[in-house]
């Protein structure tokens, strides 16, 4: 069984472009979503082209990540810009300590893994989270130079588990990036949709949808 990391396992259901807009909006920043998506991009493409960040824990990840969204936006506010990072950090510390627990009753069942397109630093992340030593495969786009959607950021995963595609299950929120990737690739697809209003582009390439990541215990069984 893999995972995807943003937006999965340190913040179910929720990528990090909408959580960081809300964040701003929460803070009093009001501006376009599109416009905030640009400076969102320009830091993503920042944080993949700077060799540095290969070696950043957490909070320095999200802090350099923030740091590029402002200068883009030309905001010059060292408050707003930790307001941000610890609301965005703790949130996710929330959330991978749920994850933790999760994975921590699944490791003794399945072999697990992570299957992310990050910065070349998802392994510190995982580590610091108490998370990196039961996963058998961590596979990091930055690392591995093949991103997803590619099917062969699966296959790599699929062949550190060592057992086949079909008796796989990964486990995303982004349903073009995860779940139909994943469909792709020969593997079982699960669709990490919090809330139940949010309708299924696809249901056919869903093999399992989630609600919550414990979810994932009950299909186990």
């Amino acid at each position: 069984m893999c995972f995807d990391y943003g937006g999965t396992l340190d913040g179910p259901g929720s990528h990090w472009l909408p959580r960081f807009y809300a964040l701003y909006r929460a803070a009093g920043l009001s501006l376009a979503f599109d416009r905030f998506r640009a400076a969102f991009d320009h830091a993503t493409r920042c944080g993949y082209a700077e060799r540095r960040v290969s070696t950043m824990d957490l909070q320095e990840l999200i802090e350099f990540h923030v740091a590029r969204q402002l200068d883009h936006l030309d905001v010059r506010d060292p408050r707003l810009a930790v307001r941000v990072v610890d609301s965005f950090v703790t949130s996710s510390r929330v959330a991978l300590a749920e994850s933790r627990r999760v994975l921590d009753r699944l490791r003794h069942r399945v072999a697990l893994g992570v299957i992310s397109n990050f910065y070349g630093n998802v392994d510190r992340i995982l580590d610091e989270a108490g998370i990196g030593p039961w996963l058998t495969v961590i596979i990091d786009s930055n690392r591995v130079g093949v991103s997803k959607p590619d099917p062969a950021i699966f296959a790599l995963a699929v062949s550190g588990l060592g057992c086949a595609a079909a008796e796989t299950l990964y486990v995303g929120d982004s349903f073009e990036k995860d779940v139909v990737a994943a469909h792709s690739a020969g593997l079982r697809s699960g669709w990490l949709a919090v809330g139940a209003e949010q309708p299924c582009p696809a249901p056919e390439l869903v093999d399992v949808r989630l609600h919550r990541l414990a979810d994932v215990e009950a299909i186990i069984e």
